[in-house]
């Protein structure tokens, strides 16, 4: 695995992959790697001739008027993790080479940044977008794996990649989920063990609502309340949300492609996760269930 700082060698020698017929494969992290990262390397290396892994982790934009992720992070653990799964390129952008001085352009994507509480606001999602569209510029036309378990975010980055005409395609991936349905994070240490022990309530719940949903239920708001009653006997309940899957809007009326959105807190410690039901027509409400029933096939995909 080869380490890369400067920008300008990066693309440099991803132009000359591509020169030989090579393709490129991109996963970008902010660090503290684990299984759901390298989960995206793997699908990366199986799919491109050439895996390259932009590493955030190191970049601190003093300018940037959001909240920076509280997780350690060793590099030294993650490089050889990453080099283990097969990585290529692993590019350490310096601050001061991406960003000489405070950037004036950003992207805005107002019509993905619903009103909706807890998700991303506007200053967070542009700064986001904008830095996205910084590694696929740098990186030309490649293929970025990115996760499911930050929807937002990868609904962003894609709509990004697709409204400015950037050679490069974003592929949503399942999210990786532990064998009793958490699904993998960085901020999973910081559970203590009777938390982490009530942390599986959050893909219950949201499989529970999801086959409430293929089940006839259509209004949004039994769905959500559902979610949050469930996940709310153990966790305070963050946000519950019922959106259109590709565009964010918040949905009173299930119909399409839905992703239920949710944020729970245990301890000090939140956790994201969602899933995706597909509505095929109209139907009236159903009794819900007790939401003990276990997560099924889909406990290590994550993904409807």
């Amino acid at each position: 695995m080869r380490t890369l700082h400067d920008y300008r060698e990066t693309r440099a020698l991803l132009d000359a992959h591509r020169a030989a017929g090579r393709t490129v494969g991109m996963v970008g992290t902010s660090g503290a790697i684990h299984e759901g990262h390298l989960s995206l390397v793997e699908r990366a290396r199986r799919e491109n001739d050439v895996v390259a892994l932009f590493y955030a982790g190191v970049v601190r934009l003093d300018w940037a008027p959001v909240s920076a992720q509280i997780y350690e992070r060793d590099i030294e653990r993650d490089k050889e993790l990453l080099a283990a799964a097969g990585v290529d390129l692993f590019l350490v952008m310096r601050r001061d080479d991406l960003y000489p001085r405070r950037p004036v352009t950003f992207l805005a994507q107002s019509e993905l940044v619903p009103d909706l509480p807890g998700l991303l606001g506007p200053d967070h999602a542009s700064i986001l977008a904008t830095m996205v569209f910084t590694m696929l510029n740098v990186a030309g036309p490649c293929t970025n794996y990115s996760g499911e378990k930050d929807w937002q975010q990868l609904v962003l980055f894609r709509r990004a990649a697709e409204d400015l005409l950037l050679p490069s395609t974003v592929v949503g991936c399942p999210t990786v989920r532990e064998p009793d349905g958490v699904a993998r994070s960085s901020r999973n240490v910081r559970l203590t063990p009777s938390q982490r022990a009530a942390a599986p309530v959050i893909h219950r719940a949201l499989t529970e609502a999801a086959r409430l949903v293929r089940a006839g239920e259509r209004n949004a708001k039994t769905v959500t309340s559902l979610v949050a009653d469930r996940i709310g006997r153990v966790a305070t309940v963050d946000y519950a949300h019922a959106v259109e899957a590709d565009t964010l809007r918040p949905l009173d009326l299930l119909e399409g492609d839905v992703r239920l959105l949710v944020s729970a807190t245990f301890g000090d410690t939140p956790l994201v996760d969602n899933i995706g039901v597909t509505v095929p027509g109209k139907a009236g409400p159903v009794a819900a269930g007790d939401g003990t029933a276990p997560a099924g096939n889909d406990t290590k995909k994550g993904a409807e």
